[in-house]
């Protein structure tokens, strides 16, 4: 996953300079509230910014990567993902528009933990997210802000394993990683809503 990530990455950034030749260079920050629940169980209210950057093709699409921070109990993870934003009326004062946002939840900034025979880590997975909101054209300046609700899924998952010393994997556990006897897995799905503001520039 995290080499296809790299790839995507690279493929993203090298067609952007191509295409921004003929096309305006746009950004769209927004942050706001998450609310729902951990795979439909407690509820919970978190927060999250993302940064997306990426072209202008034409008065109504731009397309670009999208970066972000979203914070769940007890970690994080870095939404890194494709974007798309499509805007109904483009040059009124007021425009609808609409977003889809599909790329990887990375768990990278949690850390690790290894205590004796130990060893504990977050992953990431899948990511995606639609919304629907309004752009305002700000007064005397090229700026617009943005008001939107949406819905977010990631995946993420949680692992402990044991290690034991001088342990070889037998034929029934060669799916685990060398060193390990065992591995214990949490999978989670982190259903939200969300209202975020926004500004484009």
């Amino acid at each position: 996953m995290y080499s296809r990530l790299v790839i995507l990455s690279f493929f993203i950034f090298s067609i952007f300079p191509a295409l921004g030749q003929n096309a305006p260079y746009v950004n769209h920050t927004e942050f706001g509230p998450l609310v729902g629940k951990v795979n439909d169980d407690g509820e919970r209210l978190n927060f999250s910014i993302q940064s997306f950057n990426g072209v202008k093709l034409n008065p109504y699409h731009e397309v670009g990567f999208l970066v972000g921070l979203d914070t769940y109990p007890g970690f994080k993870l870095m939404p890194l993902a494709m974007g798309w934003r499509g805007i109904l009326e483009e040059g009124d004062e007021v425009s609808p528009y609409a977003s889809m946002d599909i790329g990887y939840g990375s768990a990278w900034m949690e850390k690790r933990v290894i205590t004796n025979q130990m060893e504990s880590w977050y992953q990431g997975g899948t990511y995606i997210s639609p919304a629907i909101g309004l752009r305002k054209k700000a007064n005397k300046s090229k700026l617009e802000y943005t008001w939107s609700i949406g819905f977010k899924r990631q995946y993420a998952f949680f692992y402990e394993g044991f290690r034991m010393q001088g342990f070889t994997p037998g034929i029934e556990e060669t799916n685990l990683p060398p060193g390990f006897s065992s591995i214990r897995e949490e999978s989670y799905i982190f259903k939200s809503l969300y209202l975020k503001l926004g500004i484009v520039f």
